[in-house]
């Protein structure tokens, strides 16, 4: 090969190196200006840079979730505790109890020229025993411009109890001094409601005074399975200024012990009653009455289930208000059921149940003291039979609890009132009457603490009777409402409120109550009349600023709407009052 031949070759070689060169370098660094210097011959080429293209792609990911799963290995560890001796230390789990005095002594004055004082007494408080004292005495004014006396409540009592072994000993004395203004007639003046008559200031008040004894033994076993007791023995007398006198001697006793989860029960009482009125001759006014009984139960815990079944056996003897008839025997069957559910946030409950309600002369004057007593009151024993209850009672929360029921109850010689015509008791006194009533029932309370220092409680009950045919059961509503408040605020102010609302009565008369009215009954030469009694709202306010934990000022006002409704016919009750007074602890 000659010499031209190999330059030839050898510059085209270059010449392609350089070219790739030059290619190489404008696609790295992506430009078309550039210095380039060519050694030999070359060829010149001019073109486009080329740019490789590279996007992301989106990659599908998994939406589900992992299920994981965990064995857990069993491993056996040695423990060896190591003890260490802590020092005794005081713990305050709970607030510190609110400190107890010797007593306390309470004094107001209100309107109607009304004073109050009341005074308590008693020791520290020990586990062998305790004794005390209290007194009071209230006076107010009757409201009628026409009667001078006044209304007058004053008792005194000392009590003592004292544990010996393993048995308590009570023993209470006990005086109450009673002045009952009669300031009533049921006599309509304005085609209305009953008013009040202009009353000869002769024989216009009576005065009870009552002295009383009361001994108890109570024993106090931990263990359940053993015989627990508890026995009472009393005496009390009632005198008034007629002379009238009545000795009443009170015993009752109760046994119980656990057998496993039953319990068994005897229950006894002895009620014995004298009345003797102010006669000449003792015999001829006398009144004897006695009631006894023995009722025998046995109570079996299942659970939340309750069950208590039994027997009530009673004896009346009260020969001379029954017309010498003699004693008679009473039967009542007692039973009652009750389960807890849900914790006791609902018990439902039922219960049968009777007895006998003595009538003497000091309970007939504690539910109507404007009763007279003559020596042909009867003063009967009334006999309380087929006495059904059902309900529920429970706690929703720590703040709320509540009851509703349904009852009935047949009252035998159920003691009704009737104002006397009689010249004794100038139609301003009652006499006693009885006859058999039903009484059906629905009713029920709901007590709340919402907010701290905050309670109320809301009852009522609504009633319908069969009187056997009586017009109405006399003196009876048919509905009957209740609120209670309290409030405390501060802790220095506190303040309760109690509403009572009661549906419309009707009383029985034997004094016609206006010019046009027509007797309802005639009895031989008595005429009966029926005097409406309307329906009333009682509200009461009460105020006490507490300075401290010894002292406090309060205030009172009763009858706040000034309401002149009627408890009894011929009887308005007084208008608003007002009552301040103080109480110091000491």
């Amino acid at each position: 090969m000659n010499n031209f031949s190999l330059k030839t070759i050898s510059l085209a070689i270059l010449s392609m190196a350089l070219l790739s060169s030059n290619v190489l370098a404008q696609e790295s660094s992506d430009s078309l200006e550039m210095d380039v210097t060519f050694v030999g011959e070359r060829e010149m080429v001019v073109k486009d840079a080329l740019k490789l293209q590279s996007w992301p792609e989106l990659r599908k990911l998994e939406a589900r979730e992992r299920e994981f799963s965990y064995r857990l290995l069993a491993k056996r560890m040695n423990v060896s505790p190591v003890w260490t001796m802590l020092e005794p230390v005081r713990l305050r789990v709970d607030a510190p109890l609110a400190r107890l005095y010797r007593g306390y002594a309470r004094a107001g004055f209100g309107l109607y020229n009304t004073p109050l004082l009341e005074i308590s007494m008693t020791d520290l408080r020990s586990r062998e025993g305790t004794w005390g004292f209290q007194a009071s005495h209230f006076a107010t004014e009757a409201p009628s411009d026409f009667v001078d006396d006044r209304f007058q409540d004053s008792d005194v009592g000392i009590w003592l109890s004292r544990f010996v072994g393993k048995e308590r000993v009570d023993l209470t004395v006990n005086a109450t001094r009673d002045n009952i203004v009669y300031y009533g007639d049921a006599v309509d003046r304005s085609g209305g409601s009953d008013t009040l008559l202009t009353l000869d200031t002769t024989n216009t008040f009576e005065r009870y005074v009552s002295f009383g004894a009361e001994m108890g033994f109570k024993s106090h076993h931990r263990d359940s399975t053993s015989l627990n007791h508890e026995v009472k023995i009393g005496w009390s007398q009632l005198r008034d200024l007629s002379g009238t006198v009545e000795n009443n001697f009170k015993g009752s006793f109760e046994a119980s012990q656990f057998v496993g989860t039953e319990k068994f029960a005897l229950t006894g009482s002895m009620d014995l009653d004298r009345i003797v009125m102010g006669s000449n001759n003792p015999d001829l006014s006398r009144t004897d009455a006695a009631i006894a009984s023995l009722i025998p139960t046995a109570t079996s815990y299942r659970g939340p289930l309750t069950v208590t079944a039994g027997a009530g056996m009673w004896i009346d003897a009260d020969a001379q208000s029954r017309n010498d008839a003699g004693s008679t025997f009473h039967f009542y069957p007692k039973v009652e059921a009750s389960i807890r559910v849900l914790r006791d946030v609902f018990i439902p409950y039922v219960s049968f149940d009777g007895g006998l309600e003595f009538n003497r002369f000091a309970s007939i004057v504690d539910k109507n003291p404007f009763y007279y007593a003559s020596p042909k009151s009867d003063m009967r024993t009334t006999s309380r039979s087929n006495d059904l209850e059902l309900g529920m009672r429970g706690t929703l929360t720590k703040a709320i609890s509540f009851q509703v029921y349904a009852s009935s109850t047949k009252y035998e010689d159920f003691l009704y009132f009737v104002n006397n015509s009689s010249l004794d008791t100038m139609g301003s006194r009652f006499t006693e009457f009885y006859d058999t009533l039903k009484v059906r029932s629905l009713g029920g309370y709901l007590s709340m603490n919402l907010i701290k220092n905050l309670d109320i409680r809301l009852a009522g009950s609504i009633f319908d009777y069969d009187a056997n045919g009586q017009t109405a059961a006399w003196n009876l509503p048919k509905t009957k409402w209740t609120m209670d408040l309290s409030y405390t605020i501060l802790e220095k102010f506190y303040v309760d409120v109690s509403l009572t609302v009661s549906g419309a009565r009707s009383s029985l008369s034997q004094i016609m109550p206006g010019t046009d009215a027509q007797p309802i009954l005639q009895q031989g030469n008595d005429y009966f009349y029926q005097v409406k009694l309307p329906s009333y709202i009682d509200l009461n306010l009460g105020l006490e600023y507490r300075y401290n934990s010894r002292t406090s000022v309060w205030a009172k006002c009763s009858n706040v709407t000034n309401s002149d409704y009627r408890h009894w016919a011929g009887y308005q009750v007084q208008g608003i009052q007002a009552l301040f007074g103080g109480s110091y602890a000491f």
